[in-house]
């Protein structure tokens, strides 16, 4: 068996980066939370989403054999709202929007899970679950609907450290004359007039939210499990409750080694929200940015970090790429050129490049064990690319033999350490480049009202070029002080000139 380097992640049960020491050497039990299908999912959800991606990637690539679950929830209040509106069926409603995050997840580059869950295709797991939870005297019964005896569980609150007490004094719940505390939550809600039900010991009903995840976690990954990964959002009561559910039916704790939060993503520094009209479906914003640029911008912050989408942090993640994505095209081109003469400085710099490359790998690899740290991981990678630049800008450096061992270090570094885990730096460079410009572009005729005249463009660059070849300066000078007026940057290079839109 493969040894696997030490890792480490913060666990929110403790607060603190811990050692990650799986329940069977190799082998690692994980399960995140989805969506509910009543609606297009937004950001903040695919951010969610690309955090257990990456978090499921990087464990495959340290070479355990992982067990990942990830449910979809469709059977919910809202979908029966949603479906109520609509004039259909909460099943049609669940179907319909389970395919459209399913499309969003594809065009983001998520991969697939071990098992994809459905809280419809584990009633009967979850009716087995809620009836253990009752003999164990965790859970009572009243007129048909069941409820988690939160007095009967001492240790609840463990998770979001919060005081029983403190809580029921201050919930905010509807008074039910039902419950024995407050603060007990429904397993099993009886059925209700035109909303989907199914048979149970206590009469027709539906589960409540929170077991679900309980029993479709204990299907596929029993008693226990290794990671469980959710936003924050979820901590309490979701996470909590799971907790109360899971050792209550099981009798073993804890039902999770290590919980993985993601923080919240906010717009314009304010939390995102439908009643502040700044909520972004992840449809529109992939279809504007495209997965490279949407997995950057929410992966190269820590995932535990607040991430606000705005302006600057488009641009943040835009400049990145463009970097990532310029470098990637110098590097096929010199795997591609034909190498005139070696040249001894030139063949000593690049073997450097080489070693620096493997010292890069290590660095990377290094970052990912720490708690994912997504920003260490693109700071090295940055440091790797100027060095890459400051070669390649060496006289001769292009033409030597040994350029084409740097150039593929180089790709090897971007595609297999951090494309692998991270999801970016496979594309094409060209069509990346040519996005990132059409965005600036748009960004750009945006600010100003008008219209970006390529055609106007090429000519003053043609201009200029000529205006350079006769040594006529004060002449090309004028001609890029013109550009530069209209916002437009240029850069010489071996291949031509290239112009951006100014950031």
């Amino acid at each position: 068996m493969k040894t696997i380097r030490e890792i480490k992640v913060t666990n929110t049960m403790t607060g603190k980066k811990e050692v990650l020491k799986t329940l069977e050497p190799g082998r690692l039990k994980m399960y995140s939370c989805g969506p509910t299908v009543y609606g297009f999912i937004h950001i903040g959800n695919l951010r969610a989403a690309l955090t257990s991606d990456l978090i499921f990637r990087y464990m495959k690539k340290a070479g355990f054999e992982v067990n990942f679950v990830r449910n979809y929830t469709d059977v919910d209040d809202k979908i029966i709202k949603r479906a109520q509106e609509e004039g259909t069926t909460s099943e049609a409603i669940a179907k319909k929007y389970t395919q459209e995050v399913e499309k969003d997840y594809a065009l983001a580059g998520i991969q697939e899970p071990t098992h994809k869950t459905t809280v419809t295709g584990h009633i009967q797991e979850i009716i087995t679950m809620i009836e253990k939870i009752i003999e164990n005297g965790k859970a009572y019964n009243v007129g048909g609907e069941v409820y988690f005896s939160i007095e009967n569980f001492p240790t609840y609150g463990k998770l979001s450290r919060k005081n029983l007490e403190d809580l029921v004094a201050g919930a905010r719940v509807e008074v039910d004359k039902k419950k024995k505390n407050p603060m007990d939550f429904s397993l099993w809600k009886p059925a209700k007039p035109g909303e989907p039900s199914w048979d149970s010991p206590w009469g027709k009903g539906r589960p409540g939210w929170h077991i679900e995840c309980s029993a479709m976690s204990n299907k596929w990954l029993g008693d226990e499990m290794d990671i469980h990964h959710g936003g924050e959002d979820l901590v309490f009561p979701h996470h909590e409750n799971e907790i109360a559910q899971s050792e209550a039916a099981s009798g073993h704790s804890p039902f999770v080694r290590y919980w993985m939060h993601n923080a919240f993503l906010n717009i314009n520094h304010e939390k995102m929200s439908k009643s502040l009209g700044n909520f972004t479906t992840a449809r529109d914003f992939l279809a504007k940015y495209g997965a490279d640029i949407a997995r950057f911008l929410l992966l190269s912050s820590h995932y535990r970090s607040i991430i606000d989408y705005n302006d600057d942090s488009v641009e943040q993640a835009l400049t990145g790429l463009q970097r990532i994505n310029e470098a990637k095209k110098k590097a096929l081109e010199l795997t591609h050129l034909k190498t005139t003469f070696p040249d001894m400085r030139a063949e000593s710099l690049w073997g450097e490049f080489v070693a620096e490359c493997e010292k890069t790998k290590k660095e990377i690899d290094d970052q990912f064990a720490n708690d994912l740290n997504t920003a260490g991981v693109l700071g090295a990678l940055f440091t790797l690319i100027r060095e890459f630049n400051r070669v390649l800008a060496e006289p001769r450096a292009q033409g030597t033999p040994t350029a084409v061992l740097g150039a593929q270090a180089l790709i090897q570094v971007l595609e297999q350490e951090v494309g692998a885990v991270m999801g970016i730096g496979l594309s094409d460079p060209d069509k990346v480049l040519a996005l990132i410009q059409k965005l600036r572009t748009e960004k750009l005729q945006e600010k100003t009202g008008t219209s970006v005249d390529e055609a106007k463009i090429l000519d003053l660059i043609a201009q200029r070029l000529e205006a350079r070849k006769n040594k006529d300066f004060a002449k090309a000078d004028a001609v890029r002080k013109e550009l530069d007026d209209m916002g437009i940057a240029i850069k010489d290079g071996p291949q031509g000139t290239v112009w951006t839109v100014k950031k």
